[in-house]
């Protein structure tokens, strides 16, 4: 709502009430006019896609800055265009994280998703349009760090990701208790110069709560079990934990 216009500049010799029942209307006004309510946590997500990130990482990776200091789940919606900037309406983009789901928590400052590209056109997508369906609020303490995730065997010693392992360790360094997914990523292995993503993506386990400064071990059974049995030592593939509620 707009503010009446005024042309007074100075008011030297208006009495002392005066001015102060005119400080509280303006104050209204402003009220009134939605300047003093709090930003909304969608107003406060920026983004940043990263087609490539260098070998041995993730790529298609999107940033999302938390600009609030609340935890904040996003529910993002995408719109994959080519190196021109132009759309491309038969390419699908989906998240390994769920931030196109509500699923990602992202802490103060921000968090990680990684996208995934299908359909007709798929190899030409260079970036991706971000809007945000919701954006709500998570009542929970923020966390400064991520969780520390390491495959073990059945005597409980720590293996190498592409081993078979019977169960994940999850340690949570923060003071704050923290709550995570855990997933099994399965990826192509690209030719040339395709860029390479997720082909499947496994959940182990469901929602997890690592209290402070503890760990927990989460048993690999079920999907999780068979995927990585079949995928262990043949194709590539990562054990990877996020914020989520």
């Amino acid at each position: 709502m707009p503010l009446p216009s005024s042309t007074s500049t100075r008011a030297h010799g208006a009495p002392t009430a005066l001015r102060m029942v005119a400080g509280l209307v303006a104050t209204l006004l402003l009220a009134g006019c939605g300047l003093l309510t709090p930003p909304s946590p969608a107003s406060l997500l920026r983004f940043q896609f990263t087609p490539v990130t260098g070998t041995g990482y993730m790529n298609q990776t999107l940033t999302i800055y938390n600009d609030s200091a609340r935890m904040v789940a996003p529910t993002l919606e995408f719109t994959a265009l080519d190196a021109t900037g132009r759309p491309l309406p038969a390419v699908q983009v989906t998240t390994v994280y769920g931030s196109d789901r509500g699923r990602l928590v992202v802490a103060p400052g921000g968090g990680l998703d990684v996208l995934i590209f299908a359909g007709e056109g798929a190899r030409l997508a260079e970036d991706v349009a971000v809007s945000v369906r919701a954006a709500e609020r998570v009542d929970a303490p923020a966390v400064g760090v991520e969780p520390i995730v390491a495959p073990v065997d059945d005597s409980g010693r720590v293996v190498d990701r592409n081993s078979p392992f019977a169960a994940v360790s999850l340690r949570n360094e923060d003071s704050e208790p923290m709550h995570v997914r855990l997933v099994y990523i399965i990826w192509t292995e690209p030719e040339g110069i395709e860029r390479q993503q997720a082909e499947r993506v496994v959940p182990i386990g469901d929602l997890i709560v690592i209290p402070p400064k503890l760990g927990t071990l989460v048993p690999v059974r079920g999907e999780a079990q068979t995927a990585m049995t079949d995928a262990a030592g043949h194709v590539p593939t990562s054990i990877k934990a996020y914020l989520s509620r």
